[in-house]
């Protein structure tokens, strides 16, 4: 929650878990297409150094080196989305304790309200 500098307030705290709650639609959004990218590019990958192994002459360890040099774009391409969809993962998780701290202040900041003199429960 990024409250510096305001006013610790029912209503703050409400803006803030809203917001994050549109953070969070928007990755698991990101996260769904990062994810089909990412396996998109995976089997392509794949695919591709099959092809280049079985069509390559030579030893198995020369047909196998072969198809891994002739599949490098490839496959970095693959390495690169799934890194993506690794960060992804991470954000949504961080958005998430985000949103358990703030329902947290909010729940501390009805118990204060609720503790002053005067208040009835």
């Amino acid at each position: 929650m990024t409250m510096t500098g305001d006013v610790l307030s029912a209503n703050n705290i409400v803006r803030q878990l809203a917001a994050l709650g549109r953070d969070l639609d928007t990755a698991v959004e990101m996260i769904r297409e990062a994810d089909t990218d990412a396996v998109s590019k995976r089997q392509a990958a794949d695919l591709a150094e099959s092809r280049a192994f079985v069509s390559a002459e030579g030893s198995m360890d020369m047909r196998r080196h072969t198809a891994r040099i002739a599949v490098e774009r490839q496959e970095r391409d693959a390495l690169v989305a799934e890194a993506l969809v690794r960060y992804l993962r991470n954000r949504i998780k961080s958005i998430e304790t985000r949103i358990d701290l703030g329902r947290s202040m909010n729940a501390a900041h009805r118990a204060e309200l609720a503790a002053l003199p005067g208040r009835e429960s």
